[in-house]
């Protein structure tokens, strides 16, 4: 079958122990997560890029010791099926961090002998600690299902959450006390598949929240079992997915950051305390205290110790940063739950929590946690969805999978939250159309392939989540003919709003995906364009060697920034060239020289004297360049490769990048006014914004900065009202019209930013 992405619901949702079971949903979620603080730390593998859809996940399970990566350890491989030897050491570590102890003593297993001594060690404990079954053949090297995955969950969970019980009956309770209940949802493909028991396990991890499956069911009915997806308890699991799930469910168990950390349940600040091994630690009094967030530049004096701050709520102490024997103190979870007095600020509220021997105060050398707490707005509802990928090849090999993410986004392409009611997540449907791609049989010679009908259409439901994204993946069949090289498959991909299901109709395709081909109404399928084979698909899999014919060879440019402030005493800029083949893969040693379109600025911009200069093994160059303008100007920064081509030729292969050199308002001039500006670009930890007069590149862009003696105003053009620092910078990713006016120059200037809105 062709490999889909599953994994694509919400990672928490908001029901914790519900009063009754509700039918087609998920009744035994949580708002607390392991993965929160130092776990969300980037570990460093190469190959898991910020925005990877399981980057959080596998970041995480490297912190508590689960992964050591692959390889050198430099590398995670998130897109490799997890095998059986390694799932049972993945769990083992998992049980490790949640505080089970493993019991010694043989499995029984007839066929892991040959596998390394942490993997048997792993299988042998599992088996002897209830949470596998003994005996027979293990199948160590086979990739891990679906179906599977779910039993080595409920295993762990069932020794390390408090909410997972199995009883004596063999029946998995779901809950507390004489409140839990077996899971009264179920996937109509795992039931018809699977025994029971492990039918009643995937039935359990979708009620905890730990999956929401993988492809559109036939029959849909969302008011009555079964669930409208089928699970597809035997695809497998990859590297990535298998991140998801295991800090999916270590959110059920106790594990922890190491030291102080606090979580927001929706009405309580749950502060965790673990030791090294991150275990929990009891009886440790804790300290916690709060402003609003529009204040916390305030909260503070330059010494560290506390200013403008006040208590969290009721009974957690009688001063303020101060430990004292009134405090909270966490109970035998390690956990201290404190009511958020009030609610969250209208602003946001902004909390510390910190722990120290009694009388300790807030100083400099205290190590204090901070948890920020967003103010639930009313959401612009989505008017359509971006779909886009890291993949940057013309093919892929046949083997690996293609990550793709959909975004919903508002009327004015900024992303969006919840469906087009305002209210609900959104749901799609892909539809996955594969092709095989066959020799010509008119010429024997010739391995271009025609497509020869859809060998295989899946469908794929999307949901997405608390962000507005959902992802999916795309992978190749096996290979038809391994004897001949070439292409082997053509996948085109379809998305569509599924009825009532909240959704745009209108699918947008980011400039980084192919041009979008408009199908029936809400229809979308994603093609590129016809190449010498006369086929086109999204995405086409394919075993042909590293190309060097210049139609399949890129050359990728980066500008450091997007927008640089010009200045005469010289502003400095970087940009880097990428060179890949058709998979996107580095062709290292190619030669690029840099040109920038202001060489006939005096002085000129040069970039390396216009010298060729070699890509390093990444296939990438990154240089620097000066341009000594305190002028405003639109660049174009273009990378060029002269590849000698098979044919004896020499083809320029280029790459290009825009630059906006915006003028400093401290330099347009005293009282310098701009109204009904675009707001180009923001960084809020710079508090720097870049604006022009339009949308577009226009040669006019200005750089702002503003800080919190400034005066904003935010609202309907015609009636705005001052607002806080913090509201304006959340209002700025708004897409709302800015005029500025600043009086005077430099330190003693006076700023007024107003943000508006026409209707």
């Amino acid at each position: 079958m062709l490999a889909a992405g599953a994994l694509v619901a919400s990672l928490l949702a908001v029901s914790a122990s519900p009063v009754g079971a509700a039918t087609d949903e998920a009744d035994y979620t949580t708002k607390l997560s392991a993965c929160v603080g130092d776990a969300l730390d980037d570990q460093g593998f190469t190959d898991v890029s910020d925005d990877h859809a399981f980057g959080d996940a596998i970041n995480c399970i490297a912190y508590y010791d689960i992964t050591n990566g692959t390889g050198d350890g430099s590398t995670y491989s998130p897109n490799q099926d997890v095998t059986r030897a390694q799932m049972a050491v993945f769990i083992a570590r998992a049980a490790k961090a949640a505080g089970v102890e493993l019991k010694s003593g043989s499995g029984g297993f007839t066929d892991i002998d040959d596998v390394w001594e942490e993997s048997q060690d792993a299988i042998n404990g599992l088996a002897a600690s209830g949470m596998i079954s003994k005996g027979g053949a293990y199948r160590p090297d086979d990739a891990v299902t679906r179906a599977e995955m779910a039993s080595f969950l409920i295993g762990l969970l069932n020794k390390a959450a408090p909410n997972v019980t199995i009883d004596s009956a063999g029946a998995i309770k779901l809950g507390s006390g004489s409140a839990a209940m077996e899971a009264d949802d179920y996937f109509a493909d795992a039931r018809s598949a699977l025994p029971r028991a492990n039918d009643a396990e995937v039935s359990a991890i979708y009620e905890l929240g730990i999956t929401k499956g993988a492809s559109a069911a036939a029959v849909q009915d969302d008011t009555k079992p079964p669930l409208d997806f089928n699970y597809e308890p035997h695809g497998t699991v990859d590297r990535g997915q298998m991140a998801a799930f295991i800090t999916r469910a270590l959110a059920h168990t106790s594990v922890r950051p190491s030291g102080v950390s606090a979580q927001f349940d929706g009405s309580n600040v749950v502060v965790s305390v673990r030791d090294d091994n991150y275990q929990p630690r009891a009886n440790v009094v804790v300290d916690v205290f709060r402003t609003d967030t529009s204040g916390v530049d305030l909260a503070f004096r330059a010494n560290g110790s506390c200013a403008e701050v006040s208590k969290i709520g009721p009974n957690v102490g009688d001063y303020v940063c101060e430990i004292d024997g009134t405090d909270p103190i966490t109970n035998g979870d390690g956990e201290a739950t404190i009511e958020l007095d009030g609610g969250v600020d209208e602003g946001g509220t902004t909390a510390w929590a910190w722990t120290g021997d009694n009388e300790d105060k807030v100083d400099d050398d205290t190590s204090l946690f901070r948890l920020d707490i967003a103010k639930t707005e009313q959401t612009s509802p989505a008017a359509r969805a971006r779909v886009s990928t890291d993949f940057a090849g013309k093919k892929a090999h046949l083997g690996s999978s293609v990550l793709y993410t959909v975004q919903l986004e508002d009327s004015n392409g900024k992303a969006a939250t919840v469906g087009t009611d305002g209210k609900k997540p959104a749901q799609f449907l892909v539809t996955l159309s594969t092709y095989a791609l066959v020799p010509d049989p008119g010429d024997a010679t010739d391995l271009d392939r025609n497509p020869q009908g859809a060998s295989v259409v899946s469908t794929l439901p999307l949901t997405t989540d608390a962000d507005g994204k959902a992802t999916f993946s795309v992978s190749g069949l096996p290979d038809p003919a391994p004897a001949v090289k070439g292409d082997k498959y053509a996948v085109d991909i379809m998305i569509q709003a599924r009825q009532n299901g909240n959704g745009p109709a209108a699918i947008h395709i980011g400039t980084a995906e192919a041009a979008a081909t408009p199908g029936a109404t809400g229809l979308v399928t994603v093609r590129a364009a016809a190449d010498d084979d006369n086929y086109s698909a999204a995405l086409v899999f394919s075993t042909e060697a590293s190309s060097r014919e210049a139609d399949d060879l890129t050359v990728a440019v980066k500008s450091a920034a997007d927008f640089v402030a010009a200045s005469a005493r010289g502003a400095n800029n970087r940009v880097t060239a990428t060179v890949t083949d058709q998979y996107g893969d580095p062709i290292a040693g190619a030669k690029v020289v840099f040109t920038s379109s202001l060489s006939t600025e005096t002085p000129a911009v040069t970039i390396q004297n216009g010298r060729a200069l070699a890509v390093a093994r990444d296939g990438s160059i990154t240089v620097g360049y000066q341009r000594t303008l305190g002028t405003q100007a639109s660049e174009t920064v273009t990378a060029s490769w002269n590849h000698d081509d098979d044919d004896g030729t020499t083809d320029p292969i280029t790459g290009t990048a825009a630059v906006e050199w915006a003028l400093v308002a401290d330099n347009v001039g005293a009282d310098a006014t701009g109204t009904d500006q675009i707001i180009r670009e923001f960084d809020t930890e710079t508090n720097t914004i870049f604006v022009s007069s339009t949308a577009t590149s226009t040669a006019d862009a200005v750089m702002l900065t503003y800080d919190s003696t400034d005066r904003f105003d935010v609202g309907v053009s015609g009636s705005e009202s001052a607002s806080s620092y913090a509201t304006f910078e959340r209002s700025l990713a708004k897409g709302l019209a800015l005029d500025w006016t600043i009086t005077g120059t430099g330190s003693r200037a006076t700023n007024t930013f107003e943000l508006t809105t026409t209707s």
